[in-house]
């Protein structure tokens, strides 16, 4: 069955700006046959920059919403990548933060989870969507 799918990556982590995030997105008809290609970028500065402050720009929403054509199942990679690492090396001070990842089809709501990230490597997230049941 072929629906529109609605993708939505959030944080409220203060320190989101240390962060770049990517996502792709392969959207797939009942054979397999990939029908479509979206990606959307979020970038704040190129990797190892190691800022001493967050941009100005860098504090406005960093939501990323992302809708896709009809299309049977989809295949999302999201890449979560530091370009600024914690200014300590003592990990109890920064636990992984938390980064929800949504999607729904209409009013379905086919995955919906909460995803810790690690502060020093960040997070590489692969979703194969909806999942078998």
């Amino acid at each position: 069955m072929e629906r529109k799918f609605d993708i939505t990556l959030r944080s409220r982590y203060p320190e989101l700006w240390r962060y770049n995030i990517v996502l792709t997105c392969g959207c797939f008809n009942a054979e397999g046959e990939r029908i479509d290609f979206l990606s959307k970028e979020s970038n704040i500065a190129p990797v190892g920059a190691n800022l001493a402050e967050p941009p100005k720009e860098a504090m406005q929403s960093r939501d990323i919403e992302v809708k896709t054509p009809p299309c049977s199942n989809i295949v999302l990679y999201i890449y979560i990548i530091p370009h600024t690492l914690p200014t300590t090396r003592e990990v109890e001070e920064y636990a992984p933060f938390d980064f929800s990842i949504k999607v729904t089809a209409g009013k379905e709501e086919i995955y919906s989870v909460v995803h810790k990230v690690n502060q020093w490597s960040g997070a590489s997230i692969e979703l194969k969507l909806p999942q078998a049941k």
